[in-house]
């Protein structure tokens, strides 16, 4: 009975948060405090949407979308490396490949094993293009951040942290600051759902299912 409950508001939490950022928002990173079972390979796919990304010099890119398959291996417990291989597309530039990898960790505090604190480290690469002009997106993020894994519904883990997100090589971001909030949801011990919100620098959603092996 406590499974299905907790299985129920788990999903009620999701499709929540889902609807009340796809209006307008953002996402990108999986969850920067999250907690893994050590030796373990985890394959998810990942969707990403940013209405708006700011510029420096008052610039910005619309409806940055990707798509992402993005394999993972647990090195310890709570430590997870990860790579991304997908296609980005936004709003006047062109749909082109993008890859990347990051890692994540967590601690989980001793005296409150509910909560833990967390960071990671991203790294994607962009080639796109605007009219006859080749162009190289790159964007590197340090998110540190914390969770919650709710005792009464153990499957639920919702997190939040802060970024600190730079653009490089034809690129340059206005605002390196931005917040992001979200949770996980695991139905079973093998599948992991991932939805996020981020504000500040850009504003968008992200939302990823996963297998572990």
């Amino acid at each position: 009975m406590m499974m299905k409950r907790g299985s129920f508001l788990g999903w009620v939490g999701i499709a929540s948060l889902l609807f009340w950022t796809g209006n307008a928002q953002a996402i990108y990173t999986p969850n920067p405090a999250g907690r893994w079972a050590a030796n373990r390979f985890f394959l998810a796919g990942d969707f990403t949407y940013n209405s708006s990304k700011d510029l420096d010099g008052g610039g910005e890119i619309k409806d940055e979308t990707g798509f992402f398959a993005r394999p993972a291996f647990t090195i310890a417990r709570n430590i997870m490396i990860y790579g991304r291989l997908g296609v980005m597309d936004g709003k006047h530039l062109d749909s082109g490949f993008a890859g990347g990898f990051g890692v994540q960790g967590a601690y989980i505090l001793p005296r409150a094993p509910e909560w833990a604190i967390g960071g990671a480290f991203d790294f994607v690469y962009w080639k796109t293009g605007s009219g006859a002009a080749d162009l190289d997106y790159i964007e590197y993020q340090f998110t540190p951040a914390v969770s919650y894994n709710v005792p009464s519904i153990p499957q639920l883990t919702p997190y939040a942290g802060v970024m600190f997100d730079f653009l490089g090589s034809d690129f340059s971001e206005d605002k390196p600051f931005g917040l992001l909030f979200g949770t996980n949801f695991d139905p079973t011990n093998h599948v992991r759902l991932d939805a996020q919100f981020r504000v500040i620098s850009e504003t968008g959603f992200f939302m990823s299912a996963g297998y572990m092996f």
